[in-house]
């Protein structure tokens, strides 16, 4: 309802009847006051005769189709000009009339329509009545009558035209110059041609009476074959247009710009007025609407009438139906269900209503944009998948770089950067789980989305986000912007039903001061980021120094990778000696490797980035067939003397290793007793299950296990207790104050204890002074590893050694 109380509906559905009114009264009293024909015909016809003409008429229409748009063609010239010369005026009104109200009744119009047309129906009399009086009195149509007729039908064309365009108007619907001209160009010549047809068949009537029969029959006869051929005709052309709706048809996305231009293709094919198409989602039914004259776009559709369409495809899902005379149906479906619903209202030309005909073309189509639907959700979900990450729904690394790219362009004041890691986040995921890291990762995005309204936020890989805004909008420095993050998002956090703590570490840059592109600046924020984990968290702003270091990891890297395929990549090789005989029971492997630019690059340095990089698989192969081959080439001065090589966690935990172990030691030819993996204690950690089950495979091939730098890393005899392996090494950290720390006196006491009654060895690492030697010999300690035996050493120095060992113990 309107401010006054006036339904807007009413008052057009108001107008449209008062036009038909007018009309339809106009038409009564012109054929009320015209006078009766001025020709006398030489045979009876009575006026009641012509309520089935009329009636057949109506129902039995001619169909063309004219540029893609249906045209309908009622043949009631016939009857018209026979009543305007075999009947009075108000008996031709009666029965067109009656023949009008039989047709609306038999096809149900509805009550505007119905009126409207019959408005027309006497209208047409009326005026026809009109023009024929004007004619001078004959005895026989004459050219003069002929032309009357003419022109009374063409007034009646452009009036009712016309009458159509504004009742459109009155009720809402678009009216173009295009909609009222196009039917004058059509319905003109054919009604010259339907009124030659009718002139020709009342002459011949004239001549002789029961010609009348003759011409119905050939006017009966000519419709049906003309609409057998039409329906013939249609068929095909629908079938070679659907062929290039589908042909043309490619994956449709509904949101992106220019998609729905296909519900425009698919409403002509059906040749309706108005095309609905509604998509199921998770945030209910969405409406998207095609109407003649209009651009197809998203529809407002009341509760009612969206009720009547899910009726008319519910229980009945798998094919379409006709809802109503003017409303046909068919559900999308897809291989997860029901995804949407396709329904054609009012078929224009108003020749005929929906047929079984066009429910079948409407299930094919639906079909077809059924799955151009799916095939542009899967593309959409491809390239959302490409920009978005998918755990928290923020921009990716790809997409972050684009944005921060446009951002910068935008920003004349230049842009603040933070790239902000979750310290606790590998801590969280290690020990409750990937779930629980999940949630955390979603607890600090939500919390970075707080920050600033307009900031950029993005994840750029596992617990790394990148958070920018322009510098002008924030009105402080990068450190304070870094700040302002760690105030924001770090503190206590409940995860489900665990409590936990998000830490931060921030890196910050300026734009253009620190770089003038989004991967550069991105570059510089994480490299700062990585060094204020050393500074609690930081934040720490990016400074040239950092790019040295940077590059010096990145030259360490490039060049380990063509050491390893070189084999410029040594080992030396450092004695262990048992305390109780005296004699050499192993050999432990150390890497060695002398850049001739980078210079000499200590293990402690190219090992983690070698773990970092994914080379320590190729490293440790490397590492374990040089050990091995010198093993082998000692054995005949030195039986039984084994080698130790240091592996990785990851290398440990890897299935393949195993295998690979055993083909060395088959290539070579070493016993596998004389091979010892050490190994830190925190390869059980991450999953004691597994590493238990690695170990276990190693040593049923026969080699030894040593846990290396025993003491220093987890609950050391918690783990130690079920583990398969045969040796422990106390670290040197225990052995430098031994001789005169009695806390690391007890510390090696309680090992040996511990380990012996475990079965295990215990070999002390480091050892340097005789005192530290004489107190492990005192404390139960099995074998000494240390300068105070040998520096490392090349394998053919490694060897002499031995042929000399050997040789003063026979001595």
């Amino acid at each position: 309802m309107t401010m006054s109380g006036v339904d807007p509906g009413r008052v057009r559905l108001g107008a449209a009847f008062a036009l038909s009114a007018a009309m339809g009264l106009t038409g009564i009293t012109l054929a009320l006051i015209a006078a009766p024909s001025p020709v006398h015909a030489p045979f009876t016809f009575p006026a009641v005769l012509l309520v089935p003409l009329y009636v057949l008429a109506f129902r039995y229409t001619l169909d063309f189709e004219i540029h893609k748009e249906s045209h309908v063609f009622v043949l009631t010239a016939v009857p018209l000009t026979l009543g305007a010369l075999v009947a009075t005026p108000a008996s031709h009104l009666v029965a067109r009339l009656a023949g009008a109200l039989i047709a609306v009744a038999w096809a149900r119009q509805p009550p505007v329509k119905a009126a409207f047309n019959t408005a027309v129906a006497a209208l047409e009399v009326g005026t026809v009545a009109t023009a024929v009086s004007l004619v001078p009195a004959s005895s026989k149509p004459s050219p003069a009558l002929w032309l009357a007729l003419l022109l009374g039908l063409l007034i009646v064309d452009v009036i009712s035209n016309l009458a159509v365009s504004a009742c459109l108007a009155f009720l809402g619907l678009p009216v173009t110059r295009r909609s009222v001209v196009q039917p004058l160009l059509v319905g003109i010549p054919a009604t010259v041609v339907f009124l030659c047809f009718s002139v020709l068949a009342v002459t011949a009537a004239w001549i002789e009476p029961l010609t009348v029969l003759l011409v119905l029959v050939l006017c009966g006869g000519l419709t049906l074959a003309y609409r057998a051929h039409q329906r013939l005709t249609s068929q095909q052309h629908t079938t070679e247009r659907l062929y290039e709706f589908a042909r043309d048809l490619g994956p449709v996305n509904v949101l992106q710009p220019g998609a729905l231009v296909v519900l425009d293709q698919v409403r002509e094919l059906l040749h309706a007025e108005r095309l609905l198409l509604s998509l199921a989602s998770e945030a209910g039914w969405r409406h998207y609407a095609a109407v003649e004259g209009l651009p197809p776009g998203p529809a407002l559709i009341d509760a009612d009438q969206f009720a009547t369409v899910m009726r008319a495809v519910d229980g009945d899902r798998p094919a379409g139906r006709r809802v109503s005379a003017d409303q046909i149906v068919t559900p999308l479906l897809r291989s997860a269900g029901l995804v949407g619903i396709l329904a054609a209202t009012r078929r224009m030309g108003g020749a005929r209503d929906f047929d079984l005909g066009d429910v079948r073309l409407l299930e094919t189509l639906g079909s077809e944009l059924a799955t151009a639907l799916e095939r542009g959700r899967l593309l959409a979900d491809l390239e959302r998948a490409a920009t978005t990450d998918p755990l928290t729904g923020l921009p990716n690394l790809l997409e972050t770089t684009d944005r921060l790219d446009e951002l910068i362009a935008a920003s004349p004041e230049g842009i603040l950067l933070a790239a902000v890691a979750v310290d606790s986040f590998r801590e969280v995921n290690d020990t409750l789980g990937h779930q629980v890291g999940d949630d955390l990762l979603l607890e600090v995005t939500r919390r970075l989305r707080l920050t600033t309204a307009d900031a950029l936020v993005g994840r750029i890989g596992g617990g790394r986000f990148a958070v920018a805004v322009r510098a002008d909008r924030h009105g402080s420095g990068a450190e304070m912007f870094g700040l302002g993050l760690r105030a924001q998002v770090e503190g206590g956090a409940q995860i489900g039903v665990v409590g936990t703590h998000v830490r931060l570490s921030v890196g910050c840059v300026t734009g253009p001061e620190h770089g003038s592109d989004a991967a550069t600046l991105i570059r510089r924020a994480e490299t700062a980021m990585y060094s204020a984990r050393h500074v609690n968290g930081g934040p720490v702003l990016w400074e040239p120094a950092y790019e040295v270091k940077g590059q010096r990891r990145l030259a360490v890297v490039t060049a380990l990778r063509e050491a390893l395929s070189s084999g410029a990549i040594g080992l030396a090789y450092q004695p262990k000696l048992d305390l109780a005989s005296g004699n050499i029971t192993g050999v432990e492997a150390l890497a060695r490797w002398t850049h001739p630019a980078l210079g000499a690059i200590r293990p402690d340095e190219f090992v983690p980035l070698a773990e970092a990089s994914g080379l320590m698989g190729p490293l440790t192969t490397t590492v374990l067939r040089q050990a091995l081959t010198a093993c082998k080439g000692w054995q005949r001065r030195a039986a039984k003397v084994g080698v130790a090589v240091n592996v990785s966690a990851d290398t440990i935990l890897d299935p393949a290793f195993v295998t690979e172990v055993a083909a060395v030691l088959t290539a070579v030819g070493v016993s596998p007793d004389l091979l010892t993996l050490e190994l830190t204690e925190g390869v059980v950690v991450n999953d004691a299950a597994l590493a238990v089950e690695r170990l276990g495979e190693l040593r049923a091939l026969g080699v030894k296990i040593s846990v290396d730098d025993f003491g220093t890393g987890y609950s050391s005899l918690t783990y130690l207790k079920g583990l398969p392996v045969d040796e422990v090494k106390i670290d040197k950290g225990f052995i430098d104050g031994l001789s005169v720390e009695p806390a690391d006196q007890a510390v090696v006491r309680a090992v040996v204890d511990i380990a012996h009654t475990l079965g295990l060895k215990v070999v002390a690492e480091g050892v340097e002074q005789e005192d530290q030697q004489a107190v492990l010999l005192h404390l139960g300690v099995d074998e000494v590893q240390g300068y105070l035996l040998a520096r490392p050493m090349a394998a053919l120095d490694m060897a002499v050694w031995l042929r000399r060992r050997e040789a003063s113990q026979l001595r």
